[in-house]
């Protein structure tokens, strides 16, 4: 039941699109491929500005996730990093349903961003087949 969970966060299928439909990268559940691990995904928001009557008008979103590289027997293949995004978000009380689609809308591409944030990023780290060899 747990796997099935995983298979459904937003996040794994967004990284699992991106991978496949951006690189020439193939996904395996075992074997010998190096293995992404996400964790660390954390969602928050704070307060930007208040109205003069001290309404909430303004919030920014966070979204932050980490990942490392590691090889079929648990070795480090890069330091483990952090992606962080923030996006300004207007709030509007008399409009609370479409700014609250807004901010669902908002998440979802941050969620994007920081997937496009980590392939830059794993794209940069060299990967020696031959190391273990020496």
């Amino acid at each position: 039941m747990e796997g099935n969970l995983l298979e459904n966060n937003p996040l794994l299928v967004a990284m699992k699109n991106a991978l496949g439909s951006q690189t020439d990268i193939q996904i395996q559940e075992s074997g010998e491929a190096p293995r992404l691990i996400l964790y660390g995904e954390q969602s928050d928001s704070q307060v930007l500005s208040v109205t003069s009557t001290g309404k909430v008008d303004e919030y920014l979103l966070k979204y932050v996730v980490s990942f490392r590289l590691m090889d079929k027997d648990g070795k480090l293949l890069s330091e483990p990093q952090t992606v962080r995004v923030q996006r300004e978000h207007q709030f509007d009380r008399l409009n609370v349903l479409a700014k609250e689609r807004e901010e669902q809308d908002l998440r979802r591409a941050m969620q994007r961003d920081a997937v496009q944030q980590i392939l830059r990023r794993l794209s940069r780290v060299i990967i020696n087949p031959n190391a273990d060899e020496r």
